[in-house]
């Protein structure tokens, strides 16, 4: 009972069973009437043949012997017939059949009236009097008083002629004994059961799809996570399927073809929640070892060290709690950037001010580590301004030239060069002189190597801790401004990072 075709093939049969049954009782209640109808119009002069060819009233009264010998001829002619004299009010004067029973019933004479007028529809319904609280058609006319003998009642009675046929005879009865009825019965069963064994070919062949689509979800519920949409059927084409199990089969591919994408995007992001815990692990570890292992040796030794050793330690634990302090600082950027919350500052601003103002910033850094800092602008872009957040921007170009700094041996160069392109961006490239990553880049996405781990393998050659969280702040800062940062790096010959920014037009 679980299976929506059988489910859909009982509610089917019950309905065509019931449907049959009531069809029957209405074609047979119809045939009934139409007969009845057709009974009464038929016979609608019989009463006044009656009136008009047998005296039936002698001196106002009903003559028996009239009836009597009525009642013969009714009984060769049409044996169904039963005929009975009424006077005006309805009272019962004598019956055709049995001239001598009284009878204590009244008929209605509201249908009779109806029926003499002759504007009613057909059939009209009066009681029978052989029959206590039956109802059957008839004919009626009334006697005048000349033909009843008695001038002084106009009219003196009625013709009441209940006609032949039992009304209302039970289905079953009537099938029970007529043979026409029951090869008509027949013959429309057989119509059911044809239109049951086709409506349930119809609901099989409805419901393959469906069932071929349930066993390919049961498969793809089992199968592994990364091979969830091969276990799915190939899409059915809409003129197989061009209905709302199509819409459902496109739902249910969509569906698969999104879990896998957020599978896949949850796997990377896994990934690189390892790879950036790996590094920040090793970030940390270095300094705060170094951080320790000062103090420890202060703590230890502080009787045999002479003023300058205990200052000299002194100074390297601070230098390792400012290192620390500064990653830490960055791991919180991060997560700010991460919330969402962060909304950029959009100003006009100087791209070329900005840079030159970086660089000059940086100049001690890079002679202290013996490396030439240079910056430059081209000819026709000597004050870029353009549109975005001025803090935001000097952290990403700190960054980047820190980042390059880092990665460039003593006697190397970095430059950064400030400029616009074609398509009205300011662009900014910082180029420098030092390994490289491990990988040729050419306009790679600095997401994409991030994502890839070529920074922090470039950052773990590089013995430069932090340069993972300090490139993680500047992709973060680009994607909010709407923008991303290209790599261009061969190994042993330095790399190129380039970015740009909307123009202020």
């Amino acid at each position: 009972m679980s299976s929506l075709f059988i489910r859909l093939s009982l509610v089917f049969s019950a309905i065509l069973l019931c449907l049959g049954m009531v069809t029957l009782n209405i074609g047979h209640r119809s045939q009934q009437r139409y007969f009845e109808e057709f009974t009464q119009e038929l016979n609608r002069p019989v009463a006044m043949y009656m009136v008009n060819q047998t005296r039936l009233f002698i001196d106002g009264k009903p003559d028996k012997q009239a009836l009597a010998e009525l009642a013969v001829h009714l009984a060769m002619i049409n044996p169904s017939l039963d005929v009975f004299l009424l006077d005006p009010q309805g009272n019962i004067l004598a019956g055709a059949l049995d001239v001598d029973v009284q009878y204590d019933q009244a008929v209605d004479m509201q249908p009779l009236q109806r029926f003499i007028a002759g504007q009613d529809r057909l059939p009209i319904y009066g009681v029978n009097p052989s029959v206590p609280g039956q109802l059957r058609v008839f004919s009626a006319f009334p006697v005048s008083g000349t033909e009843a003998g008695n001038s002084g009642c106009e009219p003196c009675g009625y013709v009441y002629v209940v006609l032949g046929g039992a009304r209302h005879r039970s289905l079953w009865h009537s099938l029970s004994s007529s043979y026409t009825l029951q090869a008509g019965a027949t013959m429309f069963g057989g119509v059911l059961v044809f239109a049951l064994f086709a409506g349930i070919a119809v609901f099989f062949m409805m419901t393959r799809p469906l069932r071929a689509m349930t066993r390919a979800l049961s498969e793809w519920r089992l199968a592994a996570v990364d091979q969830t949409t091969q276990a799915l059927p190939p899409k059915l084409s809409a003129g197989r399927m061009a209905d709302e199990l199509q819409a459902l089969e496109q739902t249910c591919h969509g569906m698969a073809k999104r879990l896998d994408q957020q599978f896949i995007a949850l796997n990377k992001a896994d990934k690189q929640r390892r790879r950036f815990l790996t590094s920040v692990s090793h970030d940390l570890r270095t300094p705060l070892t170094s951080l320790s292992g000062a103090i420890e040796t202060v703590l230890l030794k502080h009787e045999q060290l002479t003023p300058s050793d205990s200052q000299r330690y002194l100074l390297l634990a601070q230098r390792q709690a400012n290192r620390l302090r500064s990653l830490i600082s960055q791991l919180f950027e991060m997560a700010r950037l991460d919330s969402g919350d962060v909304k950029p500052q959009i100003e006009q601003m100087s791209l070329s001010e900005l840079v030159f103002d970086t660089v000059q910033d940086m100049e001690a850094e890079a002679s202290r580590v013996g490396i030439a800092l240079t910056v430059s602008s081209s000819a026709d872009s000597t004050n870029v301004i353009v549109l975005a957040d001025m803090s935001m921007i000097q952290r990403v170009l700190e960054n980047l030239v820190f980042n390059a700094i880092r990665h460039t041996p003593e006697g190397g160069h970095v430059s950064v060069t400030v400029g616009q392109d074609a398509d009205l961006h300011g662009v900014v490239e910082v180029a420098d002189s030092g390994r490289g990553f491990a990988t040729p880049m050419d306009a790679c996405p600095l997401m994409v190597c991030i994502d890839q781990g070529e920074v922090m393998a470039s950052m773990n050659s590089a013995m430069s801790e932090g340069s993972g969280l300090g490139l993680g702040i500047v992709q973060r800062i680009l994607v909010l401004h709407g923008s991303q940062a290209l790599v261009w790096s061969q190994p042993g010959e330095g790399t190129r990072v380039k970015f740009s920014l909307p123009l202020s037009v």
